[in-house]
């Protein structure tokens, strides 16, 4: 036990600058804490929203808990403060003169998202952010290996014939369509969903995911005695499973998924680009970045979403023509057009043949949404109707269909929930993000090691896409996205050995 410890302080010692012997115990002690909370939080980025809430509130806690008792306190002020505190400001302000405060004050939890940025750049030290790196990249390549397999094997199970007095004849689902999680749960067979549905309590309401035409057909069941005692309990027949799905890793949030993907590819790009530019690089590093990029690529390519995608690829080209040499670029810019058509390719394979015509209806609900919610902003200019206030007024504002849902648009989403000023705020906030990612690759790539530089300008990429993506993505309401993009950010921070004022109280 003395010898674990003892590595586990060698490694903090390595990680944190904060740390170190001379601590009192109880603070050495809540610095183990801060570390593992950290390694656990890389671990868990590219799959689960609840361990990273859970490891953040670890580090949050420990750190607290660390200072005070030591009655030093590390706290680094990051560039992007002014901005944030301005963009939170308004949301507050936003909350409090929401149309529906009830809905709109809980949201406000949204903001200590932003706290991984300083648990980070005040506790982690510049060698401590190859390992969280590392692992980081692992984690994710875990949940690639796992969405190939489930992809070569199959999901769920197919329905053949739905019998009549079905509870599930009155619903949107039809011969062909796949069931492939219930409560939650996945199922592969008949079986599974009996033993689900026994375990449920009488009057419970199951929401069924199932899949048509690769897309998701949302289907909820309400429990009841009778049905619990049937053997078959959904009256239906099923066989096989379906290699026709969107990858979603070890979740079941496809979209979800494709923008993480997204962010760890660029990441991976930025690196391959380093790699490529340096005189002295090592191939089998170029050779490691090219398997890496070419993985999270193809679990991209395999979710079908259509404007993750083209971010991406539009992304790829703009850093490798301006971070790259004449040559790389050559290299790139065919690569994102296999790329590219092999998504097309998929996506024909998977979703309806009418998405590549943006002629589904995936399509018109988001212009319909999009088209509500710029209708909504000059009448709530300065603070907006409130966060997901929209909600609890969907027909009466104008919201197309019965699935309440957001306008699939961060910058109208933010312009209609908190208003113009707010909107700016963050604007302000992803600019300087950008800025000081591109400055640190722009300061550090002729005379730093290639993780540093391709770190560095994978984040800035990983911003970019981001961004593009926001256009016709609600993906700054994604906590996951969140969290893993400023996680990203909070490393090529720190890596970048720009001046972090640390400052100690």
């Amino acid at each position: 036990m003395n010898n674990l410890v003892t590595k586990f302080d060698r490694l903090s010692a390595v990680m944190n600058e904060v740390g170190g012997p001379g601590l009192p115990v109880l603070s050495r002690w809540a610095d183990r804490v801060v570390l593992l909370g950290l390694v656990l939080f890389a671990l868990s980025a590219p799959h689960s929203i609840a361990a990273m809430n859970i490891s953040l509130g670890l580090c949050v806690v420990a750190w607290a808990a660390r200072d005070s008792v030591a009655r030093r306190f590390h706290f680094a002020r990051t560039p992007i403060d002014r901005p944030l505190v301005c963009f939170a400001l308004l949301t507050v302000a936003s909350a409090l003169l929401s149309t529906e405060r009830g809905i709109s004050l809980p949201k406000l939890k949204g903001l200590t998202l932003f706290a991984i940025v300083y648990v980070v750049a005040s506790n982690l030290s510049g060698r401590g952010v190859r390992l969280l790196l590392g692992i980081l990249i692992v984690s994710g390549l875990a949940g690639v290996g796992y969405s190939l397999l489930e992809k070569i094997v199959g999901r769920g199970m197919i329905i053949t014939a739905i019998r009549a007095g079905s509870p599930l004849a009155g619903s949107n689902l039809q011969p062909g369509d796949v069931i492939w999680m219930i409560a939650k749960h996945r199922v592969s067979s008949l079986e599974d969903v009996g033993k689900i549905i026994r375990r449920q309590p009488a009057g419970q309401q199951l929401e069924i995911e199932a899949l048509h035409d690769g897309d998701p057909v949302p289907v909820n069941l309400i429990v009841t005695d009778e049905l619990k005692s049937k053997p078959g309990s959904l009256g239906i027949s099923a066989s096989g499973h379906s290699r026709r799905f969107r990858v979603s890793g070890f979740s079941r949030q496809f979209l979800t998924y494709a923008e993480q993907m997204q962010l760890l590819a660029l990441l991976a790009c930025g690196l391959l680009l380093a790699s490529l530019k340096a005189e002295h690089s090592r191939r089998f590093l170029t050779a490691g970045c090219l398997v890496i990029f070419t993985l999270f690529s193809l679990a991209l390519v395999l979710t079908s979403s259509r404007a993750v995608i083209a971010s991406f690829l539009l992304t790829v080209v703009i850093i490798s023509i301006i971070a790259g040499s004449r040559r790389v670029a050559l290299l790139v810019v065919p690569a994102a057009a296999v790329i590219g058509s092999l998504a097309i390719w998929f996506m024909l394979s998977t979703r309806a043949q009418s998405v590549a015509q943006f002629g589904d209806d995936s399509t018109s609900r988001r212009i319909g949404y999009m088209s509500a919610g710029l209708r909504l902003i000059p009448r709530h200019p300065l603070f907006g109707v409130g966060m997901d206030a929209h909600k609890a007024h969907w027909k009466e504002w104008g919201f197309p269909g019965d699935y309440v849902t957001h306008t699939h648009s961060t910058p109208i989403q933010l312009a209609m929930d908190r208003g113009l000023p707010a909107l700016g705020c963050y604007m302000w906030l992803v600019t300087t993000m950008i800025i000081v990612a591109w400055r640190g690759y722009r300061l550090t790539s002729l005379d730093e090691s290639v993780d540093t530089s391709g770190l560095l300008l994978g984040t800035a990429g990983g911003l970019v896409g981001f961004s593009i993506s926001s256009l016709v993505n609600y993906n700054f309401g994604d906590s996951e996205i969140v969290l893993l993009l400023l996680f990203i950010w909070a490393l090529a921070l720190v890596s970048s050995h720009k001046k972090i004022d640390k400052q100690v109280c």
